[in-house]
């Protein structure tokens, strides 16, 4: 049943959701190289990007979040299709879940492409040797991390048939995780913040790996306790 549903999700998505991930993680890549070129010279500098994609990389991932929980769950709304979607012989968390998978499969693809395209990157620039094991980390951390996010973005997204709502709340949440994963006197807020997680799993920083298994585990409440609503939601 379950790929029954996601099949179904596959054949419903917008194109924009579908180009998301190669318009966001080309435009990162471009970001990284321009910022490469014009401030980091000499063979030192060339690894001066894995700091510059610390700064941002979080950001992309969080915003992608709310974008593609909002065109997901807008398609529905925008359409006044619930009531009819909800008619068919598939269980309501299932439909939930399948839709909470597309976004998380589309966000594996953004930092696969990322990854993809800073090895090449690398390549084109120069040939001092690539910290692979801590370029995966960089990403695949932080892609990692970004589950908790998901699980609040994909519960606004539904509840709110407006999308710049959700949308909106994703990326004030997605520019103040910066600010707050970077304050040393915000631990309290660190871990009240979930947007912060991304930032804070980076291997830059202290015990990265602390921040995935929280995210993961808030993660995996929020859209069980989201299925669950939306399992008894009137539409």
């Amino acid at each position: 049943m379950m790929w029954r549903a996601l099949r179904a999700e596959g054949m419903r998505l917008k194109p924009a959701a579908r180009w998301l991930p190669v318009i966001s993680a080309g435009l990162f890549i471009a970001f990284m190289s321009l910022e490469w070129y014009l401030y980091f010279k000499g063979p030192a500098g060339v690894y001066s990007v894995f700091n510059v994609m610390y700064m941002f990389l979080g950001f992309v991932l969080l915003l992608n979040t709310a974008l593609l929980t909002g065109m997901i769950a807008g398609l529905e709304h925008e359409s006044n299709s619930w009531k009819q979607l909800l008619t068919l012989p598939v269980s309501r968390s299932v439909l939930y879940w399948a839709k909470a998978l597309w976004v998380l499969f589309l966000l594996l693809c953004t930092a696969l492409l990322i990854i993809a395209g800073l090895i090449l990157l690398w390549i084109c620039y120069t040939s001092e040797p690539l910290p692979f094991q801590l370029l995966i980390k960089q990403i695949m951390y932080s892609f990692l991390a970004s589950t908790a996010v998901l699980g609040l973005q994909m519960w606004l997204s539904i509840q709110f048939s407006n999308p710049a709502i959700p949308m909106s709340i994703g990326f004030l949440g997605a520019v103040s995780g910066l600010f707050i994963a970077r304050d040393s006197g915000a631990a309290l807020w660190t871990w009240l913040w979930p947007w912060a997680y991304p930032t804070m799993s980076s291997p830059f920083m202290a015990h990265p790996e602390r921040w995935i298994g929280i995210s993961a585990g808030l993660g995996t409440v929020l859209l069980a306790a989201g299925a669950l609503h939306f399992k008894n939601k009137q539409f």
